[in-house]
């Protein structure tokens, strides 16, 4: 019975990490492609609405890089605009 009560713990611990860096991942590419495109106060903001926080941004003219933290996961977006295409990209 400890045994299975220990593993379901685990599980959920488990669970909940995956979630945190699903939900930091998205923040991060959302807030990437927001900052290529537009600027770094949308960038903040849409990581804002997105519950995690830009711990750095790096914007080097078509290409922004955005670190941000959500519930102790960090995780970071890269995205390019080529030039004459509105259509920005994400890489990893």
């Amino acid at each position: 019975m400890a045994l299975m009560s220990a593993s379901l713990y685990s599980l959920a611990l488990i669970s909940l990490r995956l979630f945190d860096a699903q939900q930091s991942q998205f923040a991060a590419d959302a807030s990437a492609l927001a900052c290529v495109v537009a600027h770094d106060d949308l960038a903040r903001e849409i990581a804002e609405q997105n519950f995690a926080q830009i711990i750095e941004t790096k914007n080097l003219g078509d290409k922004c890089v955005v670190v941000v933290k959500a519930n102790r996961v960090v995780r970071r977006a890269v995205a390019v605009s080529v030039d004459g295409f509105d259509l920005p990209t994400l890489q990893r």
